[in-house]
């Protein structure tokens, strides 16, 4: 790749490649409603028993807005570091499609976590899901810092800083999650309540 071909040696331009991360997200936090499985009841038993079962998903509702938040969040990111990608070379895309493989597992997990949120086996994949899809999303800032002046630009040292300080939230808090899943698994899924503190102590620190 030289600095004056935009769509690298894939031939892959970055517009392409936002395009098919943009899809992936939306196919993703989309498909996550799938794991709300609407209760099965004649006409005559649902005014009685309806929403006692609607009671019961909780734990389903629980993690399905956790993932689709969490999802939204890391699209953001994904668009914030984009913004300063100039051009896509075979290592931007490899960690794109690493990234989106883990993306898209996100609902498989989130519904295992849903329908058996007391097993620790259930919820700990979905904290390990989101902690590889956190590390990958680092690793792809780190790469992008690395290759200011190829692939991206405008990166100074205010923003990559701010940048490291976002990408370590969530993995943190998965890390958490999963350490407190060995104790109570349904109650390592508020661990993720954290998050809101946590990015706006983030957002703060960035604006000094």
């Amino acid at each position: 790749m030289t600095g004056n071909d935009p769509h690298g040696e894939y031939g892959i331009s970055k517009s392409r490649l936002e395009a098919l991360v943009d899809g992936i997200f939306a196919f993703a936090m989309t498909l996550l409603v799938t794991g709300l499985v609407i209760p099965q009841l004649t006409k005559s038993e649902a005014s009685a028993e309806l929403p006692g079962k609607i009671a019961a998903m909780r734990p389903e509702f629980f993690a399905f807005f956790i993932a689709f938040f969490i999802l939204a969040s890391f699209w953001l990111v994904h668009h914030r570091n984009f913004h300063f990608v100039r051009a896509v070379n075979p290592m931007l895309v490899r960690i794109n499609l690493f990234i989106l493989a883990f993306i898209v597992m996100v609902p498989f997990t989130t519904n295992i976590s849903g329908d058996y949120p007391d097993t620790q086996i259930a919820v700990c994949l979905f904290h390990l899901n989101l902690f590889i899809v956190g590390l990958l999303f680092l690793f792809h800032w780190w790469y992008m810092n690395k290759k200011t002046g190829t692939i991206s630009e405008g990166i100074d040292r205010r923003d990559a800083v701010n940048g490291f300080r976002r990408g370590f939230v969530v993995p943190m808090v998965s890390a958490l999650a999963i350490f407190i899943s060995f104790a109570s698994p349904p109650y390592s899924m508020a661990t993720y309540l954290l998050l809101i503190p946590s990015f706006w102590m983030v957002q703060r620190f960035s604006r000094d």
